[in-house]
């Protein structure tokens, strides 16, 4: 009973203080919504992209051009080339001190010491950080070691030992991001270098590959043994026909890298392969780890060299976005070629000009117009064979499109144009495309014949007149 009684007691004290609570107003106790079902959330779709650059070809290289099975190239041609690319390769092991003077090595700070620079943030490269880059290059120690050594995950060789930006002027065109001119190149997992120097910091070796040279990470690194060169070094090497292949076996990761590495073969089983891999011990020191691939990732190195075989590995890497310098493992104009190529036994250089002019028989098209140049393309060049260069820019030539227009397969960052000002700007592609040689010229502000103008060779790759820069 005293519980009921205390009970009521406290209803009632409830109902007494929401009245005093009300004042003169006649308001009501809020009554919760009923509960409902939810309403369906509407996602509009998402609008792509305009594209500042619109190109009339296919671009796929399997529908843009007829392809065979017919040999580009004699077999003998590609054995010689083949063996000239795996010396290249493996050159670095080879060295037994610095090939590069001071000057050259650390020209970076000749080139840009002067220059009013940007920093990641687009503000204007603060002179500390500089400083203390320059003095982290310990150059009156160079060369402080000398040892062979092999990458072992994807990393970048730079100019200077940091991994931030160096951007010129952003406000001018062809500016600003993506060119950091800090970036040299990206190297893939198994390439062998020699290590010349240490930063004072010892957190950057200084490597000189068989095709470019600067700083790198010293985690990206293994020191590598003469049992680890004598394992590792073979003539049977395993090409990799994917990007983004990771290399896995024993029950162990190893890495993740791309069209363009090459691993020495450990077994075979049908069409899978077991391939050796770079591993950095607890030491240091480079160990071998062993990953398996199927016949979709990786093959025998040299692949056939046909135009069939050409457009698979280059469709494989069809509307990769455009990396200067190999900036988050894209790839620019000549990376694009190099890691084409080299699957097939072709060792081609870093640089545009050193591929136009070291890659093969060059052909000048040097003081022609616009309708001879065309003529020598469509008569000299050979389909899936064939380089066209111009200043700071080369693609692969594929023939000729239904109007007799060469088509030409590169990666591209953009094409000028003409502002209204008289100025020049740029319309952006930012990707790997096929195109003819009037890239753009359906836009106003783009001039006619602008690009064609520019070419200034044609180089057909052959064994004859190849050479190893």
């Amino acid at each position: 009973m005293d519980r009921i009684f205390r009970t009521w007691i406290q209803v009632a004290c409830v109902v007494f203080g929401l009245i005093l609570g009300s004042g003169c107003a006649t308001k009501s106790v809020p009554v919760p919504p009923p509960v409902t079902a939810p309403e369906e959330i509407v996602v509009p779709p998402r609008a792509d992209l305009m594209p500042e650059v619109v190109f009339d070809a296919p671009q796929l290289v399997s529908q843009a051009a007829p392809l065979s099975d017919a040999p580009l190239m004699d077999a003998v041609d590609q054995a010689v080339l083949h063996e000239r690319a795996l010396e290249r390769f493996f050159a670095p092991w080879l060295m037994t001190r610095a090939s590069l003077s001071s000057v050259k090595a650390f020209w970076g700070v000749a080139a840009y010491g002067a220059k009013q620079g940007y920093a990641e943030n687009l503000q204007p490269y603060p002179r500390d950080r500089w400083d203390r880059l320059v003095a982290l290059q310990n150059v009156v120690n160079y060369p402080s070691m000398v040892s062979a050594a092999i990458i072992v995950r994807n990393t970048s060789v730079r100019v200077l030992p940091s991994l931030r930006p160096f951007f010129l002027d952003p406000a001018r065109p062809g500016e600003g991001f993506p060119f950091d001119y800090f970036q040299n190149t990206a190297v893939w997992m198994g390439t062998p270098v020699l290590v010349t120097h240490t930063s004072s910091d010892q957190a950057w070796y200084f490597v000189e590959t068989a095709f470019s040279y600067g700083w790198v990470r010293r985690e990206d690194v293994a020191l590598a043994d003469a049992n680890f060169c004598a394992e590792y070094k073979t003539r049977a090497m395993v090409a990799l026909r994917m990007d983004d292949t990771s290399l896995i076996g024993q029950g162990r990761y190893f890495g993740q890298t791309h069209i363009g590495a090459i691993f020495p073969l450990h077994s075979q089983l049908g069409g899978n392969v077991t391939v050796k891999v770079p591993v950095r011990g607890a030491t240091a020191k480079a160990e071998i780890g062993l990953a398996e691939l199927n016949s979709m990732q990786a093959a025998l190195m040299p692949l056939p060299m046909t135009s069939r075989t050409v457009a698979v590995l280059a469709d494989a890497m069809s509307g990769q976005l455009y990396g200067w310098g190999g900036m988050f493992e894209n790839r620019d104009c000549s990376s694009t070629l190099r890691d084409l190529f080299l699957p097939f036994g072709i060792w081609l250089p870093r640089n545009s000009s050193q591929q136009a002019q070291a890659g093969g028989r060059l052909v000048s098209l040097e003081g022609l117009g616009a309708d001879a140049k065309l003529a020598v393309i469509r008569g000299e060049g050979v389909p899936f064979k064939s380089l066209i260069w111009l200043q700071g820019h080369i693609g692969l030539y594929l023939g000729t499109d239904v109007r007799g227009e060469p088509l030409m397969l590169h990666n591209i960052w953009g094409v000028r144009t003409m502002l209204p000002d008289g100025g020049e700007g740029r319309a952006v592609v930012g990707r790997l495309v096929i195109s003819t040689l009037r890239p753009g010229e359906e836009r106003d502000d783009v001039r006619r014949g602008a690009f064609l103008e520019k070419v200034r060779g044609l180089t057909v790759l052959e064994a004859g007149s190849a050479k190893t820069k």
